[in-house]
């Protein structure tokens, strides 16, 4: 249940003494309907702190609940949005806290292994299995085209919470490096200490922001490492893993800021997993590859109906 301590703020002295009383007693009114909702389950210590807060005009008039005086329930006035298995909002942000939550209390530290193990298991658990079969053929393919390509610069756009991004950095040689961009910030941060606890942040760098943002800084990224066989300092492998409508624009803007290029390999996964949105609309992924003079495409996997796995690699034409 998330809660919240009210800080009253005088009126200017310009406000009349009936005036306010009048917004006093509106607080006092909002303060003891919450209140009792509340009731009996705030624990003593945290309803002494939260009245001693206030203040002592208004404190001392809060209802005693169990020989202490309750906190503030912040649902109710609607300052604080609520974070539970019983709120809307757990579908799309408690479950990714309940992840981390996971992965620190059982995978082994330093054990990327260990920690995959951990997030596997609990998305299976979390979506009883649902996506399963496309999920491993995606993990497949990145590991086969990692492993021919002997990549060292990567690049993945759609961090979410650092699955992918852990199953990259552990194919990467000791001086690899992946940058990895994701657009919200608490997906960024929880795939921080995922990718953390599994040992790895020496080799993922993972920027918060949109492509278009952070296009200068994905290059920065790059300065001190080593090319492998990329002729022209383009990036081995870019993973479009973000919204779908999004992926051939931020194609583009990548083979403009010469990030993609010749010598890159680019996978798209247009698959729709438990928990994405559904009908997002842009170009074709594939259909740009086909129409693209530089572009071969290796492999398409189809997985749900019209979705699918695409890789392609830009040839480097002399």
């Amino acid at each position: 249940l998330a809660q919240a301590i009210f800080v009253h703020k005088t009126s200017p002295a310009r406000s009349s003494p009936p005036l306010r009383r009048r917004s006093e007693a509106m607080m006092m009114n909002a303060l003891l309907g919450a209140a009792g909702r509340v009731g009996r389950r705030v624990s003593a210590p945290l309803a002494r702190s939260s009245a001693q807060r206030l203040p002592r005009h208004l404190a001392a008039r809060l209802p005693l609940v169990g020989h202490s005086r309750t906190i503030v329930n912040a649902e109710t006035v609607g300052s604080v949005m609520r974070v539970d298995k019983e709120h809307w909002s757990a579908f799309m942000f408690g479950r990714e806290r309940q992840l981390l939550i996971h992965v620190i209390n059982t995978a082994t530290e330093g054990d990327v292994q260990s920690v995959m193990g951990a997030m596997d298991s609990f998305w299976a658990s979390t979506f009883d299995m649902a996506g399963t079969d496309s999920w491993s053929i995606r993990g497949d393919t990145i590991d086969k085209v990692l492993s021919e390509r002997k990549a060292t610069r990567c690049v993945e756009i759609g961090t979410y919470c650092g699955y992918s991004a852990l199953r990259i950095a552990r194919n990467l040689p000791e001086d690899g490096l992946l940058v990895s961009i994701e657009v919200d910030p608490l997906f960024a941060a929880i795939a921080t200490k995922i990718v953390e606890h599994a040992g790895l942040a020496d080799k993922v760098k993972i920027l918060m922001g949109t492509v278009t943002q952070r296009a200068a800084r994905i290059s920065e990224c790059f300065e001190q490492v080593p090319a492998s066989s990329s002729p022209t300092g383009s990036v081995d492998f870019l993973l479009c893993d973000h919204s779908k409508d999004l992926f051939v624009p931020d194609l583009k803007l990548l083979e403009e800021q010469g990030i993609a290029g010749p010598g890159t390999v680019v996978m798209g996964d247009t698959t729709v997993y438990p928990g994405d949105a559904s009908g997002e609309r842009g170009q074709d992924l594939l259909s740009y590859f086909a129409k693209h003079p530089s572009y071969r495409v290796q492999q398409h996997i189809g997985t749900k109906e019209t979705s699918g796995i695409t890789v392609s690699e830009w040839v480097h034409l002399p």
